[in-house]
């Protein structure tokens, strides 16, 4: 029987995977996983068999962190750097996305607020000879 690599398509953060089967759908060993949990760049948590697991967040970080070390070539300190900054520019992203919307709502308050002023200032000349 021929084996397929796993691929896993879950919106549910909370999903648990036991450290073999995590190591599996990243396409990693079981060491590179307590390497990377060792130098803080992914974090294992007890699942209901009571083992070690990770969640679908971790494992996508995981395959983020196998690319970067693997593919890349950069050591984990230079990973751990990467991600950091990675998640400052999202987070930043965020921010301005957000204020992209403020500033739209408040483009249109106040076009609706110009538009007001517009007809009340035509019928107060509409009113003088």
């Amino acid at each position: 029987m021929k084996h397929y690599p796993l691929a896993v398509f879950s919106d549910h953060s909370e999903v648990h995977f036991d450290l073999s089967t995590a190591a599996r759908l990243a396409r990693v060993s079981e060491k590179f996983v307590h390497l990377c949990e060792r130098k803080e760049l992914i974090t294992c948590h007890i699942i209901l068999s009571g083992e070690m697991g990770l969640r679908v967040t971790d494992i996508s970080k995981l395959k983020i962190i196998r690319h970067l070390h693997e593919d890349m070539g950069l050591d984990l300190e230079a990973v751990d750097f990467v991600l950091r900054y990675r998640n400052r520019i999202q987070t930043m992203k965020r921010r301005m996305d957000e204020m992209a919307r403020r500033m739209q709502r408040r483009e249109a308050k106040y076009g609706a607020e110009i538009q007001i002023l517009r007809r009340q200032l035509s019928q107060l000349s509409d009113g003088y000879p």
